[in-house]
C-alpha cells in the first residue's frame, strides 16, 4: 500500500529524478510553457509553486533557496 508516501518516483533513481524536475521547472520559468507527460507535470507543479512563492517573498534567504534549486 502507498500510505504516507508523498513523492512520485517516475521510474528513476533519486538524483536523476531531482535533475529532471529541476530542468522541467527551469524550462517552465524561462519559456512559460513545456511539453511533457501528465505524471511529470504533476510532479513538477509542486516545485514550480514553491519557486513562485519564494520569488514573491523577495528576501535574500528566499533568493538563495530558489537559486540552490534552479542553479541558473
Amino acid at each position: 500500500m502507498r500510505h504516507r508516501k508523498l513523492s512520485r518516483r517516475l521510474g528513476r533513481p533519486t538524483a536523476h529524478r531531482r535533475a529532471l524536475l529541476m530542468n522541467l521547472v527551469r524550462s517552465l520559468i524561462l519559456h512559460e510553457r513545456i511539453t511533457t507527460t501528465l505524471s511529470k507535470a504533476k510532479a513538477a507543479s509542486t516545485f514550480a509553486d514553491r519557486m513562485i512563492t519564494l520569488a514573491k517573498k523577495k528576501d535574500v534567504a528566499s533568493q538563495r533557496r530558489a537559486f540552490s534549486f534552479l542553479t541558473d
